[in-house]
């Protein structure tokens, strides 16, 4: 049976929960836990997803973030466990730390969960205090503590793809299934799938993908189609050829408007001068070389709207045209239309308001 899917704040909670308040107690930490703590008090995530570049100014938003800090102040606290709690939960990830970590680790009162970054910037900008909001009831079961980490990083900030594939393949292992896990982190069981492939590639092209050498959606056709090492180096190799060779010129898409073109074949008749019956010199003989798509933009006039007056054409022939009514019964022409003669902010401009009409009647229907 699928696991229920845990949406953001239930699995944060609320931080009033009366297990936090005892932790620590015990174990000589804090009685109750602090709305702001000193920072020597606290601790990073010994199993922060992110890279070390995640947290230099090299990182456009990290900067974005200490200059909000540093103007506004914290505006959100950090989600955090008592480290008492951290270690009963993942004792493995504690013994693993280098001896000089270990020790500092063993030193603070609290781990951060979700916050790593604000923590590092506020550090960088000389703080001494930062606020918390204490959620030791992750650790009561197994594997929600990864699973607030992934959550966060997934929808707030996309963490290296193959980081968050390793991510992924411990949680299948908890869990059980591909299916369970996407319930769990709110995405698709293929996108799981899709991050899970990735682990197939040599470890070489793994760094690819993680720098944005080597495209996502390249290399997860590419995990899918082979699992050898070395033609995947070779199929690489290709792709990254092909990236550099000349795009070729794009084709022009061929619009058919029988509006247009009967009134062109009528246009093509009347070519002829009524007083010596010679032909007249159309602009196609004078520029052949005019493309369909071409023909099309000269062609339109602006269409016959409901409310507005449209004046005649004339021919070259001197007889007077019908006014070009506006294909409302036909989507892909109007748009065509549109594209063709709307200038570009006011086109942006309509396909906002139809995108929020198409959402009211969804609303309106469900």
């Amino acid at each position: 049976m699928a696991t229920k899917k845990k949406a953001w704040t239930d699995l944060l909670g609320t931080g009033t929960s009366d297990t936090a308040g005892d932790t620590g107690a015990a174990d000589g930490g804090p009685k109750e836990p602090p709305a702001t703590v000193l920072m020597h008090t606290i601790v990073s995530n010994p199993e922060n997803p992110r890279p070390d570049e995640d947290y230099t100014d090299a990182d456009p938003e990290f900067r974005e973030l200490k200059a909000t800090l540093k103007e506004i102040g914290q505006l959100q606290p950090l989600a955090v466990v008592s480290r008492s709690v951290y270690e009963r939960a993942k004792p493995h990830v504690v013994e693993q730390l280098k001896p000089k970590d270990r020790a500092t680790f063993r030193k603070a009162d609290w781990v951060v969960v979700t916050g790593n970054r604000r923590l590092a910037a506020a550090r960088q900008l000389g703080w001494t205090r930062i606020d918390i909001r204490v959620q030791d009831q992750l650790g009561d079961e197994d594997g929600r503590i990864d699973d607030a980490v992934v959550i966060e990083n997934i929808h707030r900030k996309n963490i290296a793809p193959i980081r968050e594939a390793e991510f992924l393949k411990r949680m299948v292992a908890k869990h059980g299934s591909q299916e369970k896990v996407a319930e769990r982190i709110g995405k698709t069981q293929v996108y799981v799938s899709q991050r899970l492939s990735l682990l197939n590639l040599a470890p070489d092209i793994q760094d690819q993908v993680d720098t944005g050498e080597l495209k996502l959606k390249d290399a997860r056709l590419l995990a899918s189609q082979t699992e050898d090492p070395a033609e995947q180096r070779a199929r690489v190799a290709e792709i990254k050829r092909k990236a550099t060779e000349p795009k070729p010129p794009r084709k022009r898409r061929t619009v058919q408007n029988p509006v247009l073109d009967e009134e062109q074949a009528e246009s093509d008749t009347s070519n002829v001068s009524p007083a010596d019956g010679q032909p007249v010199l159309t602009t196609d003989e004078v520029e052949p070389a005019a493309t369909k798509h071409e023909q099309l933009d000269s062609a339109a006039v602006q269409p016959s709207v409901p409310g507005q007056a449209s004046p005649a054409e004339t021919t070259t022939g001197g007889r007077e045209q019908q006014p070009k009514l506006f294909p409302y019964k036909d989507g892909a022409e109007a748009a065509q239309f549109l594209i063709l003669k709307m200038p570009p902010d006011e086109f942006t401009k309509m396909l906002d308001l139809l995108i929020r009409h198409r959402d009211d009647q969804a609303v309106s229907a469900g």
